[in-house]
Protein backbone atom coordinates (compact mmCIF):
# COMPACT_ATOMS: atom_id res chain seq x y z
CA UNK A 1 0.00 0.00 0.00
CA UNK A 2 2.87 2.34 0.76
CA UNK A 3 4.48 1.22 -2.77
CA UNK A 4 1.60 2.11 -4.40
CA UNK A 5 1.02 5.20 -2.68
CA UNK A 6 4.42 6.79 -3.44
CA UNK A 7 4.23 5.70 -7.57
CA UNK A 8 0.91 7.78 -7.39
CA UNK A 9 2.71 10.81 -5.90
CA UNK A 10 5.59 10.26 -8.01
CA UNK A 11 3.48 10.28 -11.31
CA UNK A 12 1.60 13.32 -10.00
CA UNK A 13 5.22 15.35 -10.39
CA UNK A 14 5.98 13.86 -13.22
CA UNK A 15 4.17 16.79 -15.33
CA UNK A 16 4.39 20.95 -14.75
CA UNK A 17 0.78 22.89 -15.85
CA UNK A 18 1.10 25.57 -18.04
CA UNK A 19 2.14 28.03 -16.23
CA UNK A 20 4.88 26.38 -14.05
CA UNK A 21 6.23 25.56 -17.56
CA UNK A 22 6.34 29.21 -18.19
CA UNK A 23 7.70 30.62 -15.11
CA UNK A 24 10.73 27.83 -15.36
CA UNK A 25 11.62 29.14 -18.61
CA UNK A 26 10.40 32.44 -17.48
CA UNK A 27 13.10 32.84 -14.46
CA UNK A 28 15.92 30.87 -16.37
CA UNK A 29 15.81 33.93 -19.14
CA UNK A 30 15.66 36.61 -16.73
CA UNK A 31 18.36 34.69 -14.37
CA UNK A 32 20.93 34.21 -17.75
CA UNK A 33 20.32 38.09 -18.34
CA UNK A 34 21.36 39.25 -15.09
CA UNK A 35 24.39 37.42 -15.51
CA UNK A 36 24.94 38.69 -19.21
CA UNK A 37 24.48 41.95 -17.86
CA UNK A 38 26.96 41.89 -15.05
CA UNK A 39 29.67 39.97 -16.58
CA UNK A 40 29.97 43.21 -19.07
CA UNK A 41 29.26 45.57 -15.99
CA UNK A 42 32.15 44.02 -13.96
CA UNK A 43 34.50 45.75 -16.66
CA UNK A 44 33.18 48.98 -15.64
CA UNK A 45 33.59 48.96 -11.94
CA UNK A 46 35.74 51.10 -10.39
CA UNK A 47 34.95 50.18 -7.18
CA UNK A 48 36.89 46.31 -5.83
CA UNK A 49 34.63 45.84 -3.32
CA UNK A 50 31.39 46.27 -5.89
CA UNK A 51 33.11 44.00 -7.94
CA UNK A 52 33.60 40.97 -5.47
CA UNK A 53 29.84 41.24 -4.76
CA UNK A 54 28.67 41.15 -7.90
CA UNK A 55 30.88 38.37 -8.47
CA UNK A 56 28.80 36.64 -5.50
CA UNK A 57 25.49 38.01 -7.07
CA UNK A 58 26.54 36.28 -10.75
CA UNK A 59 27.90 32.43 -8.72
CA UNK A 60 24.91 32.78 -6.80
CA UNK A 61 22.97 33.28 -9.66
CA UNK A 62 24.54 30.59 -12.02
CA UNK A 63 23.79 27.56 -9.29
CA UNK A 64 19.78 29.04 -9.25
CA UNK A 65 20.12 28.89 -13.12
CA UNK A 66 21.66 25.73 -12.99
CA UNK A 67 18.73 24.02 -11.12
CA UNK A 68 16.57 25.17 -13.30
CA UNK A 69 17.87 24.03 -16.36
CA UNK A 70 17.58 20.82 -14.59
CA UNK A 71 14.33 21.06 -14.31
CA UNK A 72 13.42 22.65 -17.86
CA UNK A 73 15.35 18.77 -19.24
CA UNK A 74 13.33 16.82 -17.20
CA UNK A 75 9.85 18.48 -18.14
CA UNK A 76 10.99 18.71 -21.78
CA UNK A 77 10.62 22.70 -22.00
CA UNK A 78 12.98 24.22 -24.72
CA UNK A 79 15.31 26.84 -23.24
CA UNK A 80 17.38 30.44 -24.23
CA UNK A 81 21.00 30.52 -24.99
CA UNK A 82 22.92 30.34 -22.05
CA UNK A 83 24.92 33.59 -21.07
CA UNK A 84 28.78 33.99 -22.27
CA UNK A 85 31.17 32.30 -20.12
CA UNK A 86 32.64 35.34 -19.09
CA UNK A 87 33.31 39.30 -21.02
CA UNK A 88 36.73 40.85 -20.90
CA UNK A 89 37.60 43.94 -21.93
CA UNK A 90 40.25 46.70 -21.37
CA UNK A 91 37.64 49.82 -21.59
CA UNK A 92 36.59 50.98 -18.22
CA UNK A 93 34.28 54.54 -19.33
CA UNK A 94 34.21 56.89 -16.52
CA UNK A 95 30.67 57.56 -18.56
CA UNK A 96 29.16 54.38 -16.62
CA UNK A 97 29.63 55.10 -13.05
CA UNK A 98 29.63 52.67 -10.11
CA UNK A 99 26.43 54.65 -8.51
CA UNK A 100 24.48 54.02 -11.80
CA UNK A 101 25.94 50.38 -12.57
CA UNK A 102 24.57 49.36 -8.45
CA UNK A 103 21.15 51.21 -8.85
CA UNK A 104 20.52 49.24 -12.09
CA UNK A 105 21.36 46.15 -10.12
CA UNK A 106 19.42 46.40 -7.92
CA UNK A 107 16.66 46.96 -10.02
CA UNK A 108 16.41 44.08 -11.49
CA UNK A 109 17.21 42.00 -8.19
CA UNK A 110 13.95 43.42 -7.27
CA UNK A 111 12.19 42.63 -10.52
CA UNK A 112 13.55 38.99 -10.35
CA UNK A 113 12.02 38.89 -6.53
CA UNK A 114 8.94 39.66 -8.11
CA UNK A 115 9.29 36.97 -10.87
CA UNK A 116 10.09 34.08 -8.19
CA UNK A 117 7.11 35.27 -5.97
CA UNK A 118 4.94 34.88 -8.60
CA UNK A 119 6.50 31.41 -9.55
CA UNK A 120 5.50 30.23 -6.02
CA UNK A 121 2.55 31.83 -5.79
CA UNK A 122 1.09 29.80 -9.59
CA UNK A 123 3.12 26.93 -8.96
CA UNK A 124 -0.19 24.70 -7.68
CA UNK A 125 0.60 21.43 -9.61
CA UNK A 126 3.53 20.19 -9.73
CA UNK A 127 4.96 20.20 -5.40
CA UNK A 128 8.93 19.49 -6.69
CA UNK A 129 8.47 22.24 -8.92
CA UNK A 130 7.10 24.81 -6.04
CA UNK A 131 9.82 23.40 -3.56
CA UNK A 132 12.64 24.82 -5.96
CA UNK A 133 10.67 28.13 -6.47
CA UNK A 134 10.57 28.52 -2.42
CA UNK A 135 14.31 27.17 -2.24
CA UNK A 136 15.38 30.27 -4.25
CA UNK A 137 13.38 33.00 -2.63
CA UNK A 138 15.49 33.32 0.51
CA UNK A 139 18.55 33.88 -2.08
CA UNK A 140 17.04 36.23 -4.06
CA UNK A 141 16.35 38.16 -1.05
CA UNK A 142 20.03 37.73 0.16
CA UNK A 143 21.62 38.99 -2.76
CA UNK A 144 19.03 42.36 -2.53
CA UNK A 145 19.76 42.94 1.20
CA UNK A 146 23.32 42.91 0.58
CA UNK A 147 22.73 45.05 -2.35
CA UNK A 148 20.83 47.70 -0.21
CA UNK A 149 23.23 47.74 2.32
CA UNK A 150 26.03 48.08 0.30
CA UNK A 151 24.50 50.54 -2.07
CA UNK A 152 23.73 52.56 0.74
CA UNK A 153 26.63 52.94 2.61
CA UNK A 154 28.46 54.17 -0.92
CA UNK A 155 25.71 56.79 -0.70
CA UNK A 156 24.35 55.81 -4.19
CA UNK A 157 20.88 55.80 -3.33
CA UNK A 158 18.71 58.29 -2.51
CA UNK A 159 17.49 59.16 1.02
CA UNK A 160 13.73 59.01 1.07
CA UNK A 161 12.50 61.72 3.70
CA UNK A 162 12.66 61.41 7.31
CA UNK A 163 9.20 60.11 9.09
CA UNK A 164 9.11 63.76 11.47
CA UNK A 165 7.03 62.09 14.62
CA UNK A 166 9.79 59.70 16.01
CA UNK A 167 9.45 60.03 19.89
CA UNK A 168 13.24 61.70 21.27
CA UNK A 169 14.12 58.49 23.66
CA UNK A 170 13.34 55.94 20.23
CA UNK A 171 16.97 54.91 19.45
CA UNK A 172 16.30 54.18 15.74
CA UNK A 173 14.79 56.43 12.77
CA UNK A 174 12.86 55.69 10.31
CA UNK A 175 11.87 57.43 6.75
CA UNK A 176 7.97 57.76 5.54
CA UNK A 177 7.66 55.18 3.62
CA UNK A 178 8.91 52.77 6.15
CA UNK A 179 6.62 54.71 8.59
CA UNK A 180 3.80 54.11 6.29
CA UNK A 181 4.58 50.14 5.40
CA UNK A 182 4.67 49.48 8.71
CA UNK A 183 1.08 51.13 9.50
CA UNK A 184 0.32 49.44 5.94
CA UNK A 185 0.74 46.09 7.49
CA UNK A 186 -0.97 46.58 10.74
CA UNK A 187 -3.86 47.48 9.36
CA UNK A 188 -3.97 44.85 6.28
CA UNK A 189 -3.54 42.07 9.53
CA UNK A 190 -6.81 43.76 11.49
CA UNK A 191 -8.54 43.34 8.73
CA UNK A 192 -6.93 39.56 8.33
CA UNK A 193 -8.10 39.01 11.65
CA UNK A 194 -11.62 39.70 11.31
CA UNK A 195 -11.94 38.12 7.86
CA UNK A 196 -10.75 34.88 9.27
CA UNK A 197 -12.92 35.02 12.33
CA UNK A 198 -16.29 35.57 9.86
CA UNK A 199 -15.04 32.44 7.63
CA UNK A 200 -14.74 30.16 10.89
CA UNK A 201 -18.21 31.27 11.86
CA UNK A 202 -19.39 29.80 8.81
CA UNK A 203 -16.64 26.95 7.88
CA UNK A 204 -18.38 23.62 7.86
CA UNK A 205 -15.38 21.21 7.31
CA UNK A 206 -13.73 20.40 10.77
CA UNK A 207 -10.23 20.76 9.93
CA UNK A 208 -10.94 23.70 7.80
CA UNK A 209 -11.81 25.03 10.94
CA UNK A 210 -8.70 24.10 12.65
CA UNK A 211 -6.70 26.02 9.72
CA UNK A 212 -8.61 29.03 10.83
CA UNK A 213 -7.84 28.88 13.97
CA UNK A 214 -4.43 28.30 14.33
CA UNK A 215 -3.59 30.55 11.50
CA UNK A 216 -5.51 33.21 13.51
CA UNK A 217 -4.23 32.47 16.98
CA UNK A 218 -0.56 31.79 15.78
CA UNK A 219 0.54 34.07 12.80
CA UNK A 220 -2.50 36.81 12.58
CA UNK A 221 -2.59 37.92 16.36
CA UNK A 222 0.82 37.53 17.12
CA UNK A 223 1.81 39.25 13.57
CA UNK A 224 -0.43 42.14 14.79
CA UNK A 225 0.89 42.48 18.33
CA UNK A 226 4.56 42.77 17.09
CA UNK A 227 3.66 45.90 14.69
CA UNK A 228 1.38 47.49 17.30
CA UNK A 229 4.78 47.90 19.20
CA UNK A 230 6.90 48.94 16.42
CA UNK A 231 3.78 51.51 15.56
CA UNK A 232 4.00 52.69 19.35
CA UNK A 233 7.79 52.86 19.11
CA UNK A 234 8.26 54.82 15.77
CA UNK A 235 5.23 57.18 17.30
CA UNK A 236 3.18 55.82 14.78
CA UNK A 237 -0.91 56.31 14.84
CA UNK A 238 -2.39 52.84 15.52
CA UNK A 239 -5.71 52.58 13.70
CA UNK A 240 -8.70 50.73 14.74
CA UNK A 241 -8.68 47.18 16.23
CA UNK A 242 -10.88 44.58 14.78
CA UNK A 243 -14.00 43.40 16.92
CA UNK A 244 -13.86 40.28 18.85
CA UNK A 245 -17.35 40.01 19.26
CA UNK A 246 -18.66 38.50 15.69
CA UNK A 247 -22.19 37.71 15.48
CA UNK A 248 -22.63 33.84 14.59
CA UNK A 249 -24.19 33.06 11.25
CA UNK A 250 -27.37 31.90 11.47
CA UNK A 251 -26.96 30.51 8.06
CA UNK A 252 -23.82 29.08 7.69
CA UNK A 253 -24.51 27.87 4.09
CA UNK A 254 -24.21 31.33 2.22
CA UNK A 255 -20.88 30.32 1.82
CA UNK A 256 -18.80 27.39 0.65
CA UNK A 257 -15.87 25.73 2.55
CA UNK A 258 -14.35 25.85 -0.81
CA UNK A 259 -15.11 29.40 -1.78
CA UNK A 260 -13.62 30.97 1.89
CA UNK A 261 -10.35 28.15 0.94
CA UNK A 262 -9.52 30.00 -2.22
CA UNK A 263 -10.67 33.79 -1.10
CA UNK A 264 -7.97 32.85 2.64
CA UNK A 265 -5.52 31.41 -0.44
CA UNK A 266 -5.51 35.23 -2.22
CA UNK A 267 -5.38 36.72 0.97
CA UNK A 268 -1.63 34.88 1.60
CA UNK A 269 -0.72 36.24 -1.90
CA UNK A 270 -1.77 39.86 -1.15
CA UNK A 271 0.48 39.41 2.24
CA UNK A 272 3.32 38.44 0.62
CA UNK A 273 3.04 41.01 -2.15
CA UNK A 274 2.78 43.68 0.33
CA UNK A 275 5.58 42.09 2.61
CA UNK A 276 7.64 42.01 -0.54
CA UNK A 277 7.00 46.04 -1.53
CA UNK A 278 8.08 46.96 2.19
CA UNK A 279 11.83 44.85 1.50
CA UNK A 280 11.99 46.63 -1.81
CA UNK A 281 11.71 50.39 -0.22
CA UNK A 282 12.68 50.23 3.21
CA UNK A 283 16.37 51.23 2.63
CA UNK A 284 16.86 53.61 5.57
CA UNK A 285 16.25 51.28 8.78
CA UNK A 286 17.79 47.92 8.27
CA UNK A 287 15.97 46.12 11.39
CA UNK A 288 12.94 46.95 10.15
CA UNK A 289 13.96 45.40 6.52
CA UNK A 290 14.69 42.28 8.55
CA UNK A 291 11.42 42.07 10.02
CA UNK A 292 9.44 42.28 6.73
CA UNK A 293 11.83 39.79 5.19
CA UNK A 294 11.28 37.30 7.82
CA UNK A 295 7.31 37.96 7.89
CA UNK A 296 7.61 37.41 3.88
CA UNK A 297 9.97 34.19 4.28
CA UNK A 298 6.74 32.94 6.75
CA UNK A 299 4.43 34.15 4.06
CA UNK A 300 5.77 31.83 1.34
CA UNK A 301 6.20 28.48 3.53
CA UNK A 302 2.49 29.09 4.92
CA UNK A 303 1.12 29.31 1.12
CA UNK A 304 3.33 26.03 0.00
CA UNK A 305 1.05 24.30 3.30
CA UNK A 306 -2.04 25.76 1.86
CA UNK A 307 -1.53 25.01 -1.68
CA UNK A 308 -0.49 21.21 -0.35
CA UNK A 309 -3.98 21.64 2.21
CA UNK A 310 -5.93 22.38 -0.83
CA UNK A 311 -4.99 19.85 -3.00
CA UNK A 312 -5.36 17.05 -0.82
CA UNK A 313 -9.10 18.61 -0.54
CA UNK A 314 -10.33 19.43 -4.05
CA UNK A 315 -10.35 22.76 -3.50
CA UNK A 316 -7.88 23.85 -6.11
CA UNK A 317 -9.02 24.59 -9.66
CA UNK A 318 -7.02 22.55 -11.79
CA UNK A 319 -4.46 24.13 -14.32
CA UNK A 320 -4.29 22.92 -17.74
CA UNK A 321 -1.26 20.41 -18.22
CA UNK A 322 1.80 21.04 -20.35
CA UNK A 323 2.46 18.66 -23.24
CA UNK A 324 5.75 18.87 -24.75
CA UNK A 325 5.59 17.47 -28.62
CA UNK A 326 7.41 14.25 -28.88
Amino acid sequence: MVFSKRLTQEKKQSFVDVEEAYNLWDLLNSKYDLIDKMLIWQNYTHDKDFKILMGHVVDRTRKAAKSLETELKRYGLPAADKPRAGVKTSANSEVITDQELGKSILTMVQELLELILRAVRTATTNDNVRALFVKQVSGVIEDLNKLILYTKAKGWIAQPPMYPNVPADAGEKIDIGEAFHLWDHLTFRYDNIQQTQMWYEYAHDGEFKILLKKGLQETLKKQAEMLEQELLYFGIPLPKQPTEVIQTAKNTGIFNDDYMYRLLFIGVVGAMWVHSIAIKQCVTNDRLRHIFTDLLINEVRALDKIILYGKTKGWLNVVPQYNPQQ
